[in-house]
């Protein structure tokens, strides 16, 4: 029996859980040995992968295994690693079947933090190009997957214009980038990068932004937690390391988001699309009208002639974001963000939560037919454009 309650779902957000070993299989020989450990060598979680592999390993010669496995796929003891389909192809596309979407966003997990942990940046750039590799084989196994290639902006334009034709080539539709320059970069709106928004827009390619994709920049200084407290450990993975820095998990994509505005880019390039996934949508609205604020407050002291629409109206064409499951989208969706809206299952990540749409579904009892459509098709339809399956 299929998760999905409707046919026409597409879901925003999905990953898969890379193996220790998994990058070294799209590596070059001669930055194999450079990189650094998946999940930084922690032993704990190693062996928790571990034993994940022992179990899928029982699925693939057990059929008890399978079946109670296909049973209980969206639990709790499911998820990460667990996951069915986590890391092996083939078992993705019937965790696919199981879910019943028609067509899924993928992006990295460990293999993303494990390549840019590298010391030298030759290896970082091997590692990105081994884990687009990895992401490509991953996703030919089933037409309803869109692979996220990650292209390294913070190496300057003419990089990340070589790894994006790289991707176009590879036959990517989606890509992942940063969302912060590192200290002492350009910005990637500075006019330089043009090239790269341009190849972009002519290619007809959708961006996302993720969580954890923010070249390494805390919003939340530690100096907050000098209270009597202690810095709380982070834990494996991309969720915030606590409730404070939860409230700034969207704040680097709202100040990406604004330059892309305020200085142009939207403008010169009108057909460009981006998804910014897995930061929250609570935010979205009182942002708009922050920016539309901050445009009256500061058109007539610093030249934002180019801003030719109110900055509200460049987000409602050119973004669309996903909530977290448990937030109020009833409440954004006729607030505003009707739009701009995308379901999203996080699969196999425990942050998805076990049942994301009966979550969704208990804050939309009063959303029109019309609406839930956009939210759970359209909006990603229109995200992906002409490269929807």
């Amino acid at each position: 029996m299929k998760y999905a309650h409707r046919e026409d779902i597409y879901d925003a957000d999905t990953h898969m859980m890379e193996r220790p070993d998994w990058i070294y299989e799209f590596a070059d020989k001669d930055i194999r040995e450079k990189l650094e450990p998946i999940v930084e060598g922690n032993e704990e979680t190693l062996s928790m992968i571990d034993k994940a592999i022992d179990r899928f390993q029982d699925r693939q010669s057990s059929e008890e295994a399978l079946n109670q496995a296909k049973q209980e796929f969206m639990s709790w003891k499911h998820k990460g690693w667990d996951g069915l389909g986590a890391f092996d192809a083939n078992e993705r596309k019937l965790a696919n079947d199981l879910l019943g979407f028609k067509g899924h966003i993928v992006f990295p997990t460990s293999a993303f933090d494990q390549v840019l942990a590298a010391k030298e940046d030759s290896v970082i750039l091997g590692g990105v190009k081994a884990l687009n590799r990895g992401m490509a084989s991953f996703c030919e196994a089933d037409s309803r997957m869109y692979g996220a290639a990650y292209i390294p902006f913070n190496f300057g334009e003419e990089v990340a214009l070589k790894y994006l034709q790289d991707a176009i080539k590879n036959n990517f539709s989606v890509i992942l980038i940063d969302t912060i320059a590192p200290k002492g970069c350009k910005a990637f709106t500075h006019p330089d990068y043009d090239i790269v928004w341009q190849e972009v827009q002519d290619s007809d390619i959708t961006i996302t932004l993720h969580v954890g994709a923010d070249s390494g920049w805390d919003p939340v200084p530690l100096s907050f937690y000098n209270n009597a407290s202690s810095v709380p450990v982070h834990k494996e993975g991309d969720a915030p390391r606590d409730a404070l820095a939860y409230m700034g998990i969207s704040y680097n994509a709202e100040l990406f988001l604004a330059s892309m505005i305020f200085d142009g880019i939207f403008e010169r390039f009108p057909h460009l699309r981006i998804g910014v996934v897995e930061l929250g949508a609570s935010w979205i609205i009182s942002w708009m009208k922050h920016l539309d604020q901050s445009f009256r407050a500061f058109r007539r002291i610093q030249d934002l002639s180019h801003v030719k629409k109110l900055p509200s109206e460049y987000v409602q064409k050119h973004i669309k974001i996903t909530p977290f499951p448990g937030e109020d989208i009833g409440w954004l969706l006729t607030s505003g963000a009707e739009d701009l809206l995308m379901f999203a299952s996080d699969y196999p990540h425990h942050e998805g939560t076990d049942d994301p749409i009966t979550r969704f579904e208990k804050t939309m009892l009063e959303i029109d037919e019309a609406t839930k459509k956009k939210f759970y098709c359209n909006n990603f339809k229109d995200l992906l454009g002409s490269h929807i399956k």
